[in-house]
């Protein structure tokens, strides 16, 4: 409930007179909001000029969060890898994220759905932002959505909305702006940033965390396999299996059990070392 001081974003005079380079400010809106949607997950759901203001040195204050949109890592994987597709014109990957993501029934043919992915890309890739209608680029996108029977996805529905205001918003701003030019670095970033080392690391180390909350009594847990080996092997412990045989794979579950738990735990430790 801040209060902010700023121009209306539709002021452009106003914003002119200070200073603000309108070009640069509609490149900013339009990576600003890439930057919600991939690298944060959690974006403003309206964001039209009555939303907007901008500061004396030209930096945008978005007020009104009462409609907001959140995306999963996974879906913002995917979503900056199938704009990123489109940026490099690679119609082809862009379908097998579509499909590795669940958005197209399994089915369905790849090769006729990333020529109708082409037929949306070709006609407007390398036009200025002034040249491309979101509207039309919408509607051909829910054309394809029916043809090949994709589910829709609410947050998904959202963001597709706000690409398109925030696109009216920039193209008011000045009419000159590639839209596809000024998306390219934010999603190379994030798309180097989640295939990086590092973030390998943090995957393992996330799913190494899960592991040991599932196993919270690690010690009492390698007890007993032990007391469990010892009574089996003294004849006081029966399972029900006649023979010795039976005893013996008995024996050899309960210690590959064991080694396996002791393999991730030294696993947990050594990446830790190397991280840390």
């Amino acid at each position: 409930m801040d209060k902010v001081e700023g121009i209306s974003i539709r002021e452009h005079d106003k914003l002119k007179n200070l200073g603000v380079d309108l070009k640069k400010l509609a490149e900013n809106l339009i990576q600003h909001f890439l930057k919600q949607a991939v690298r944060d997950g959690f974006f403003h759901g309206d964001m039209h000029q009555g939303n907007l203001f901008v500061d004396n040195k030209g930096n945008i204050i978005p007020v009104d969060f009462g409609i907001m949109g959140r995306l999963d890592k996974n879906n913002r994987k995917f979503l900056a890898e199938i704009l990123y597709g489109f940026i490099k014109r690679d119609y082809v990957k862009v379908a097998e994220v579509h499909f590795q993501a669940g958005l197209v029934p399994q089915d369905a043919s790849k090769e006729e759905f990333a020529q109708a992915l082409r037929s949306v890309g070709e006609p407007i890739f390398g036009q200025t932002i002034k040249d491309i209608s979101g509207g039309n680029l919408l509607a051909q996108l829910f054309e394809i959505t029916e043809k090949f029977n994709m589910a829709t996805q609410p947050s998904l529905l959202l963001l597709q909305k706000n690409m398109v205001v925030v696109e009216g918003v920039a193209r008011k701003l000045f009419p000159e702006t590639n839209i596809w030019e000024v998306s390219r670095p934010v999603l190379e970033n994030w798309l180097k940033n989640i295939k990086s080392p590092k973030s390998t690391i943090d995957t393992a180390l996330n799913t190494s965390a899960e592991i040991i909350k599932r196993i919270p009594d690690f010690p009492d847990l390698m007890d007993r396999a032990d007391y469990a080996l010892k009574l089996m092997a003294e004849g006081k412990l029966s399972l029900g299996i006649s023979g010795n045989k039976g005893l013996e794979i008995e024996q050899m579950k309960l210690k590959n059990f064991r080694n396996n738990i002791i393999i991730s735990f030294f696993g947990i430790v050594i990446i830790c070392l190397l991280v840390f």
